[in-house]
């Protein structure tokens, strides 16, 4: 491979260790290409990528990022699976690695400001069970409106309440008219 491609995949995965909140180191060895693409088909939905890692040049890369406690763990075949909401891509890989025992998660790392927060398998599947950023944005919407909703539903109550009672009194008189 010559110098300058080399440079080209260290660059792009500089970008991606400088500019994503999750990163996930994966052994994939002795899985079919069928079952890498149906992983990747998955992650591509939950908005994650992944990157088969040429790994002295993923080292190289790591270097001066939140990725680079990861470097120790960039040996033999691994993939980088990535993105910037952490929840979709644990939910992927918790689901997937049940399904298919030839995968398996070696180590991640979860970025928080300067630094980042090291993702054992156990941490992965607490991450998994908690609910996607949609989820929370739908119940923070939820809770917006309810105040609303209720204010709402008085307001409308009122007039509802006298036509009611009109349409009682109607009933009444029409009662009272037949006998």
């Amino acid at each position: 491979m010559k110098r300058t491609e080399k440079e080209t995949i260290v660059g792009s995965l500089a970008e991606i260790f400088k500019h994503n909140s999750i990163g996930l180191l994966a052994d994939f060895r002795g899985m079919d290409v069928e079952s890498i693409t149906e992983l990747r088909r998955r992650l591509h939905e939950a908005s994650t990528g992944m990157r088969v890692l040429k790994n002295r040049m993923a080292k190289i890369a790591a270097t001066g990022t939140p990725f680079e406690p990861l470097r120790d763990q960039m040996v033999q075949t691994r993939a980088l699976i990535y993105g910037n909401e952490p929840v979709g891509p644990a939910k992927v890989l918790v689901k997937y690695q049940a399904e298919n025992d030839k995968f398996k998660v070696v180590a991640g790392l979860l970025v928080t400001g300067a630094g980042g927060v090291s993702l054992e398998p156990a941490r992965l599947k607490e991450l998994a069970n908690l609910p996607s950023r949609e989820e929370l944005l739908v119940k923070l919407l939820y809770v917006c409106n309810a105040t609303q909703t209720r204010f709402v539903r008085t307001l409308n109550e009122v007039p509802a309440k006298f036509v009611r009672a009109l349409a009682a009194i109607r009933d009444q008189k029409e009662k009272t008219a037949a006998a």
